[in-house]
């Protein structure tokens, strides 16, 4: 038979074990938290630069004629996704 005052110590320090590996884990989703917002950010930035340089206020100023379907058509580039440019593993 076990002796109980060994068994109440060694549940204590699991207990102990669990809860710093749950600080750590905490610690870990922060982390990752903050990188998803930083990408997100790259995204964005990125999105807004190319939606900017696609407007027509910023380009030179074109001769329209009269006739509509003779104007040119402008389609913004969709913005490459955050993780397209990010390193790839195997």
């Amino acid at each position: 038979m076990r002796d109980i005052y060994e068994l109440i110590r060694q549940r204590e320090a699991d207990v102990e074990r669990y809860e710093k590996e749950i600080e750590r884990a905490h610690k870990e989703l922060e982390a990752l938290r903050v990188a998803a917002r930083l990408l997100d950010d790259n995204a964005d930035t990125a999105a807004r630069s190319v939606v900017i340089a696609t407007t027509p206020a910023m380009r030179e100023p074109q001769a329209y004629s009269s006739n509509p379907s003779a104007r040119p058509t402008v389609t913004p580039t969709p913005a490459p996704a955050a993780w397209a440019t990010a390193k790839q593993f195997p």
